[in-house]
């Protein structure tokens, strides 16, 4: 064979072709001689003059039309791109309208979403990029989709806009968001207030309420507080109490209710119960409730961080002057004079989210004279 003996008349399993480009004799597995092009590295961007590269491939396990195999891209060719499709989202269809095919290029595979479905689908192999609609490889299997993806370049690679699973051989981290769907870079931890969506961080973070920060050290040591010291900073701490009323003479029962409603939406953690009397001998009973009693005055409740937020039970907060006889069961009773904090040793009553329940601490004075009733919870 021309161009491929040596000088001996033996056989080369390589050589050069008259064009002075490297060429390698290659078999079909029906036993077709085969021969790579020069110049081409298949359907991507042109490599170089007489340069024959290897393409590397990834295997997908079985995409749509036989694509069991897409082009390993590099972070450059993983910026994520989303257009709206326009028209030709039906099932069956082979041809899609999008609102912009910018990166779209011949034989990728796109993500179509919305609908209630995710599938993916190739463009045509001799697909002409910039031209729209844009032929399909196999005709679209679920209705409805609004929406697409598909992999662009980008100058520095996806950086915190995520990428798509497709020919991803990962040497750099990236971690799926299952909220999403997406994979994402991990992030370094530069700053605090980090959205809480799409970004994982590399070095521990908590949650504030409403975004992530960095664990707080001070000179290297790691700040801690009580959790519910931690709730007072971010405003999520209350007070509710009755004020300063007067008891009458003799034996008289004094009620403050705590009632959180199904449709609060917040849990509540009661942290403190605290009862006194000016004079004479208390008793102080507390009976957990499933309905709110309503009683006829509104609680003073205040945040116990200076300008926060009102308090989601406000309104269930109320007390009566009118002397109202306790019934039990109790969950907790206590005798005393003073004041007493029934809740001691870091102990709480938990009233979840959706629940309706409540509690209503009762006192029971002996004597004229002032009294006060306050419940500390924190809710979330």
């Amino acid at each position: 064979m021309t161009n491929f003996m040596n000088a001996d008349g033996s056989g080369l399993v390589g050589g050069l072709n008259p064009l002075g480009s490297g060429q390698a004799l290659q078999v079909d597995g029906s036993g077709n001689l085969k021969t790579t092009p020069a110049g081409s590295a298949v359907l991507d961007g042109g490599v170089g003059q007489s340069f024959t590269p290897g393409v590397a491939y990834l295997f997908n396990n079985g995409a749509p039309g036989n694509n069991n195999f897409d082009r390993k891209r590099e972070l450059q060719g993983k910026g994520i791109i989303f257009n709206n499709i326009s028209a030709g989202a039906s099932v069956g269809s082979t041809s899609v309208t999008f609102s912009s095919v910018v990166g779209l290029i011949a034989g990728a595979p796109i993500l179509l979403v919305g609908g209630g479905y995710t599938e993916v689908v190739y463009a045509a192999s001799n697909y002409v990029a910039g031209s729209n609609p844009v032929p399909l490889q196999s005709g679209i299997v679920y209705a409805n989709h609004t929406g697409a993806f598909w992999d662009g370049y980008a100058p520095q690679g996806p950086l915190l806009n995520g990428l798509l699973a497709t020919g991803i051989d990962p040497v750099a981290n990236v971690i799926i968001d299952p909220n999403a769907g997406n994979y994402y870079l991990v992030r370094a931890a530069s700053q605090d207030g980090c959205s809480g969506s799409n970004i994982p961080l590399s070095s521990p973070a908590l949650f504030n309420g409403s975004s992530l920060d960095r664990a707080v050290g001070i000179n290297g040591v790691p700040s801690v507080q009580n959790w519910v010291r931690q709730l007072i900073l971010q405003g999520h701490a209350y007070s509710a109490h009755t004020g300063l009323q007067s008891s009458a003479s003799g034996t008289n029962d004094y009620p403050l209710s705590l009632f959180n409603p199904a449709a609060s939406g917040k849990n509540i953690l009661v942290y403190s119960l605290r009862v006194a009397a000016s004079s004479g001998a208390i008793n102080a009973r507390l009976k957990l409730t499933s309905s709110d009693p309503a009683y006829a005055s509104q609680a003073t409740v205040s945040n116990q961080k200076a300008g926060g937020a009102a308090s989601a039970i406000a309104a269930s907060c109320t007390y009566t002057t009118t002397s109202t006889a306790p019934v039990g069961p109790f969950a907790l009773v206590d005798i005393g004079s003073g004041a007493l904090e029934l809740l001691q040793n870091e102990q709480c009553f938990y009233l979840p989210s959706g629940s309706s329940n409540g509690l209503t601490l009762t006192l029971e004075t002996s004597a004229a004279g002032s009294y006060a009733i306050t419940i500390k919870y924190v809710e979330y």
